[in-house]
């Protein structure tokens, strides 16, 4: 005979088992189904060509993974309703607690049990697939990946279980326990994401990094889980280094909430079975939390409609919590008669608000207007978006100093800007980061005009180092070049000519300015490099890495190479086409299409808004259209032509327009294109 006092009871756990075996063997069908089942139909090994020497575990991917994975995510709060119904249902309640068995024992007896139900349709289909493994399939995936699928699904359910165990235990409602699970889940990212979209919208030079995001994602289990199956899915390779230590604490985390149900479950009274909250402490804050949740979620949805006028980003969050806030006291009542709660409402609403104008009014204590002092700071980084390296942190004392004086700049009084006052000339982005000597990091992003952002980048060029931080073709990364295309991509070079020319591109970039290499200020000539990087090999699966660089005349090296190699006529597409000398004004006048606008067009508004219509025929320009152009077709005219765009530098100058535009003429149809610019004081050959 069990003793009462026993932490086990067969009986219980045979029960369990007996009852719920029929959910058991439809959840080990279903996993079946969508992997052993369409292995057999669809990898047909006389003609499927995945294997796992180029591709990996065929297992590991992201069908046969994730879809067992997302089940596993469901499956154990669908179990939680079943096997805890003695703590929401009170006929349950009542004849459980009425049985000769102590309530720890009840408790173990049924986790166990519900682990079991789930763990046999996994671990039995590991089984099929480790079998499948030792025949033709062996090929496509092996035993050990068949371990790693089965062990993947069973710790999702293992640690799923736990929480929905405290959901379970917390409510005697199986509705608002799936509501819990669900909260639990989603809630800390929720409120990050929210606090996110607000410091983004409200506090000048916050740069969003995700930090808070990605923390609250990797210790979410659901985050942990998906982390892990990508880890394999897009690796492929069982062998990759692995966090035991971080698995291990997941692992404990789970049993701890274990721990944490049993004592909800010890400490909780049968009435309270039918009770949305088993406990009345918890009332206040299930009410408070949803109804927060709600309101900062809202907002921060909406919040992208501030700059344009506040009445939607304020007045949705107040209709949703409010419909929340007494929806959730309905529920906790069982009763319509809740408007008294009125008043617990307006105080959320106010301290909502007040929480709201922190963020919008006060600057954040500081925040927007912190630049740290030289001696905190380890090393520093002024970047662009158009930088490969994001965050090149630099120790240079030069980099340093410079990065305090921008920063300090940016964040005077005229330069700081509020809501509604979005300076329409701030058309770039400056970002700007400190490593601190305590350890901490400082994260800064502003919007800053094109001239100010030019000069920046022209004085950050001059320092020695910062090139090589931030752009591609410095990257340590780079260890073969596989092949160059140059000319549109209508010739490639490779070996050794492609390793020249590569180098004729890194030492013009040292010497040039940012503004004499911004690639809008001249020629449409682009050199794409196609590279491999430490440890890879090219193979049918594993492609190059490609970046590519928009040179001008400036790139007086690269330039002469190639024109040895008889490559720079590519510039302007074939030798045989006609060139042309345009005007700004001529420019202007043959950009403009002429369109026949259909009224019944749903995009009307949408185009017009944009300055431009919708088309329902486009009558095409041609090089005969364009007022008093004048065709170029002497080929020593043409050729003097080609000399001066190919030696005479252009330094971009922000906000200023081009005056003269030189174009290629195509001989078949005139279609014009442009191949250089050049600002007024350009001097053209005769």
């Amino acid at each position: 005979m069990t003793l009462r006092t026993s932490l086990f009871n067969k009986g219980i756990y045979k029960s369990t088992l007996r009852r719920y075996a029929w959910g058991s063997v439809f959840y080990a069908i279903l996993l079946f189904m969508i992997t052993s089942l369409v292995i057999f139909f669809d990898v047909d090994p006389e003609r499927y060509y995945r294997t796992m020497a180029d591709h990996g575990a065929l297992i590991l991917g992201d069908g046969y993974l994730y879809a067992p994975l997302v089940i596993a995510f469901f499956v154990p709060t669908v179990v939680a309703l079943l096997v805890y119904r003695y703590v929401h249902a009170k006929k349950n309640s009542v004849f459980v607690h009425s049985l000769p068995v102590t309530r720890c024992a009840n408790y173990i007896s049924t986790v166990l049990a519900s682990l079991t139900l789930m763990a046999i349709p996994i671990i039995l289909n590991g089984a099929i697939l480790s079998v499948m493994s030792l025949t033709t399939y062996g090929a496509y995936f092996d035993v050990a990946s068949c371990l790693v699928w089965t062990g993947m699904n069973l710790l999702t359910v293992f640690l799923m279980f736990s929480v929905s165990s405290v959901a379970a235990f917390l409510t005697g409602n199986s509705f608002a326990l799936v509501a819990i699970n669900g909260l639990f889940h989603c809630i800390a990212i929720i409120i990050a994401a929210s606090f996110t979209t607000l410091s983004s919208v409200f506090l000048y030079g916050y740069y969003e990094t995700n930090a808070l995001i990605n923390l609250t994602t990797e210790w979410n289990f659901i985050g942990y889980i998906i982390g892990l199956a990508n880890r394999f899915s897009y690796n492929q390779n069982i062998e990759i280094p692995f966090d035991f230590i971080k698995l291990a604490i997941m692992i404990a985390l789970a049993l701890i909430l274990y721990a944490a149900a049993f004592l909800l479950y010890k400490k909780r009274r049968m009435e309270t079975a039918e009770d949305v909250a088993a406990y009345k402490v918890l009332n206040p804050i299930f009410k408070y939390l949803l109804t927060f949740a709600s309101a900062i979620g809202t907002f921060g949805l909406f919040s992208y409609t501030l700059e344009d006028g506040t009445f939607i980003a304020l007045i949705y969050p107040v209709i949703v919590s409010a419909v929340v806030y007494f929806a959730a006291e309905m529920i906790l009542k069982k009763s319509l008669r809740i408007w008294y709660a009125y008043k617990g409402y307006l105080i959320f609403l106010f301290a909502f608000a007040v929480m709201v104008s922190t963020f919008a009014f006060t600057g954040f204590f500081g925040f927007e207007t912190r630049v740290p002092d030289a001696e905190d700071i380890d090393s520093a980084s002024t970047f662009t978006s158009r930088a490969y390296t994001n965050e090149p942190y630099m120790q240079s004392g030069e980099v340093i100093d410079y990065t305090i004086k921008t920063h300090s700049a940016l964040v005077e009084k005229e330069n700081i800007y509020m809501l509604h006052t979005w300076p329409t000339d701030r058309t770039e982005y400056l970002y700007i980061s400190y490593k601190l000597k305590n350890g901490k990091t400082i994260h800064r992003c502003y919007p800053i005009t094109e001239a100010y952002f030019c000069e920046v980048l022209d004085d950050l060029y001059e320092m020695d180092g910062y090139r090589e931080a931030t752009l591609e073709i410095f990257s340590k990364e780079i260890d073969r070049i596989v092949e160059i295309s140059v000319a549109n991509g209508s010739h490639e070079i490779s070996g050794d000519e492609a390793k020249q020319l590569f180098e004729c591109v890194k030492a013009d970039t040292l010497e040039l300015a940012y503004t004499e290499t911004r690639g809008h200020n001249a020629w449409d000539f682009h050199i794409w490099i196609n590279y491999l990087q430490h440890g890879e090999e090219l193979s049918s699966e594993r492609g190059m890495h490609q970046t590519h660089v928009q040179i001008n005349a400036n790139y007086k090296r690269t330039v002469a190479y190639l024109r040895n190699a008889g490559l720079l006529t590519k510039t302007f597409n074939a030798p045989n086409y006609d060139l042309a000398i345009l005007t700004a004004e001529q420019w202007r006048t043959f950009e403009k299409a002429e369109v026949e606008l259909n009224p019944n067009s749903a995009d009307v508004r949408l185009y017009e808004a944009a300055g431009v219509t919708t088309v329902e025929s486009v009558k095409t320009r041609t090089f005969n259209e364009i007022p008093g152009a004048v065709r170029i077709s002497d080929a020593g005219k043409k050729a003097a032509l080609r000399e001066f765009v190919q030696t005479t530098p252009v330094r971009y100058v922000p906000g200023k327009e081009y005056s003269y535009y030189v174009c290629t003429i195509e001989p078949e149809n005139d279609m014009v294109s442009v191949v250089a610019a050049f600002y007024d004081d350009a001097t053209f050959p005769e």
